[in-house]
């Protein structure tokens, strides 16, 4: 006879993966293949949640009239955008003691976990001295 469990069905567990925190995602990664790739793809939309609420504080940032200089750039900007940076990282770190990265991707999330330790954002010199592309790097 054959019983049924439902949570072997991919669109139940993206349900349960949603509602739960960073620490439970980490350690229900493995119960098999259907949550792995239920959890990775909640890891990518967190993360993404994260990149955009980083850029939309950029564009309010933008609208002060001296957007780049440090002088003007209030506290709360900056402690919010190394807030936004740090969720943004441990999601990253999350992923990468996963294995889901690729080669590339792990060698920038070990350099953003060392810099955010620092208390610094990685990416604020990219952003503020290159081109201006908006864009981090895609997961």
């Amino acid at each position: 006879m054959h019983s049924y469990n439902p949570l072997k069905k991919a669109d139940i567990i993206a349900e349960i993966v949603k509602k739960l925190p960073l620490e439970a995602l980490d350690k229900f990664y493995w119960i098999n293949s259907t949550w792995y790739e239920e959890i990775k793809h909640e890891f990518r939309q967190r993360w993404k949640v994260q990149v955009l609420e980083y850029y939309k504080l950029r564009l309010k940032e933008e609208k002060l009239e001296y957007p780049y200089n440090l002088d003007v750039e209030t506290k709360e900007f900056i402690e919010r955008k190394t807030e936004i940076a740090k969720k943004q990282v441990e999601i990253e770190r999350y992923m990468l003691h996963n294995g889901m990265l690729e080669e590339q991707k792990k060698e920038i999330v070990k350099y953003n976990i060392r810099q955010i330790a620092k208390n610094v954002v990685p990416w604020w010199d990219y952003l503020t001295n290159s081109h201006k592309s908006g864009r981090l790097w895609p997961v």
